[in-house]
């Protein structure tokens, strides 16, 4: 028995040495601690406090990566980086635009919390302004009415506005397609003849459809709003004629009497022109990437956003923009201070009124009319806000007008030019010119029959080919953007108020020239 005892009470005298002698350790490791220099000490201190931050940093970056990411942002990261998919082209020539099913940035970065909460912001904004303009009508008049006389005045005159679009529409689906058919199935008759009479006809057609439809927005005064509509869609028409006609060129004139098998090849069915006529694309192609079947609770909530986006402008013209300018030219003269405050003034509203013009028609309208035509490639713009180059701003701001302008002007220009220079400069600088100026003449056209009157320009050409890749350049570009947006707001509201209360000061169409706002003071029409 005492030795069971012994072998019982010797591993616990062991156990109770051995913590002794760590205790012991410690002591000694506390005193040679103590007894270290201040320095020292202070030093060892802060490693061990930088060890224990980044740890703690490393664990909380973790958990926000899988609660707040793990669905979102990782799972369509690459989307982010994601550039225009093209297919090689063949013998040298320059790659073109592939369609391939894939969703919208934003509906992509929205998945994510963050994102979503940015927007939420927008939505809240906007949910003030009515507010403020609730509380400003019930101070003022004693009742709580919403005016929307703004709204009702720029929507004027929808029954003109759909008959136009009625008679442009129908002749373009059907002349265009009529002619084009008939062309391509008799040309190989008499070729020579067959190409005057079709290339005549169609720069008749052209100049006819950019004439008449302009002329009956004059003649009928068509208010801003309802001008735009006029506008949008009559330069979306011609784009897509150019884009039908351009695309199958090519398999009419390669066409060889004597090859029957590709006679059905001549010219697409109807209903695939139809269905490009109405498609989210500029460019044609006969089939495109379709989804199974169409999300109609997707087309609500996208036209929805697009009624709260002209809502948004409505409040935002109403409180920071008519105040200001109403009374132009009435009160005293204008001078250039005021000019300065009003382009501050208008920098706030013009930004927001440049996203909710970006938000409604490139991202919610288009979305809408995809998801109800099942287009399945939705890749309407790209994330042009981290743009680091105006060159990228223009590409990825509308990707629509973007791959018409390449696909149809570049291309063309290019390889036109590369038969007769082999200098890789030329070659690209010559077509850029062109895309851009055209983009820009596109714009100004648009502006300018809106409001009835044209007024000077300066765009933004030299900061096209600066080509810095440095993230300091996306703050000069949005400082650019937020300046350019409030100068046009300021110098396009100043003339609207000044050929209201202004008396002319030319006659007939040097009136019309000339900006009345640069001579319009201290006059006020009866």
């Amino acid at each position: 028995m005492l030795h069971d005892m012994d072998s019982r009470i010797k591993p616990k005298m062991a156990l109770h040495q051995e913590s002794e002698g760590e205790d012991h350790k410690i002591s000694d490791i506390t005193v040679k601690h103590l007894l270290q220099p201040l320095p020292q000490r202070f030093y060892e201190f802060q490693q061990n406090l930088e060890v224990e931050v980044s740890e703690l940093l490393e664990k909380q970056c973790k958990e926000w990566e899988t609660q707040n990411l793990s669905d979102g942002l990782i799972s369509h990261k690459p989307s982010l980086m994601r550039t225009h998919s093209i297919k090689r082209g063949l013998d040298g020539k320059l790659p073109q635009r592939e369609f391939i099913a894939r969703p919208s940035l934003l509906n992509e970065l929205l998945q994510v919390n963050h994102m979503e909460s940015i927007y939420n912001i927008f939505v809240a904004i906007l949910i003030l302004l009515f507010f403020n303009k609730l509380l400003e009508e019930i101070i003022e008049t004693g009742r709580l009415t919403l005016d929307l006389s703004l709204i009702i005045y720029a929507f004027g005159s929808l029954d003109r506005v759909i008959i136009i679009w009625i008679t442009m529409f129908t002749f373009t689906s059907v002349m265009v397609f009529v002619i084009f058919h008939f062309w391509a199935h008799n040309r190989h008759l008499k070729p020579a003849m067959y190409d005057r009479i079709a290339a005549a006809s169609y720069i008749l057609y052209l100049i006819m459809f950019m004439y008449l439809p302009v002329k009956s927005l004059l003649l009928n005064n068509l208010p801003p709003a309802s001008s735009f509509i006029v506008l949008c869609e009559q330069v979306r028409l011609f784009m897509k004629t150019w884009a039908f006609v351009r695309s199958n060129i090519p398999l009419v004139i390669n066409y060889k009497k004597s090859d029957d098998t590709k006679i059905k090849r001549l010219t697409p069915d109807f209903s695939h022109f139809l269905y490009f006529l109405f498609a989210p694309t500029l460019v044609y192609r006969d089939d495109y990437p379709r989804n199974a079947n169409c999300n109609w609770r997707n087309v609500m909530t996208d036209l929805s956003q697009v009624v709260g986006c002209l809502f948004y402008t409505h409040f935002l013209f109403v409180r920071f923009c008519i105040p200001v300018f109403r009374q132009f030219g009435c009160d005293t003269s204008f001078t250039g201070t005021k000019l300065l405050v009003g382009v501050f003034s208008c920098m706030f509203p013009g930004s927001l009124v440049l996203i909710c013009a970006f938000f409604s028609v490139l991202h919610s309208w288009l979305n809408a009319f995809a998801e109800m035509l099942t287009f399945a490639d939705r890749m309407f713009y790209k994330d042009w806000w981290n743009s680091t180059s105006y060159s990228r701003f223009y590409r990825t701001w509308n990707c629509v007008v973007h791959d018409w302008l390449y696909e149809y002007v570049y291309k063309d220009i290019a390889e036109w030019q590369s038969i007769t220079s082999t200098k890789t400069f030329i070659n690209k600088l010559l077509p850029t010119f062109f895309v851009f100026r055209m983009n820009i003449c596109r714009y100004v056209y648009i502006l300018h029959f809106i409001f009835k009157y044209p007024y000077p320009n300066f765009s933004v050409m030299a900061f096209m080919f600066i080509k810095r890749r440095a993230q300091r350049f996306n703050i000069f570009l949005w400082v650019t953007l937020i300046l350019g947006t409030g100068i046009l707001m300021c110098l396009y509201s100043m003339e609207w108020y000044a050929r209201i209360n202004c008396p002319p000061i030319y006659e007939g169409f040097q009136d019309y020239l000339v900006p009345r706002s640069w001579f319009c003071t201290k006059s006020c029409s009866t």
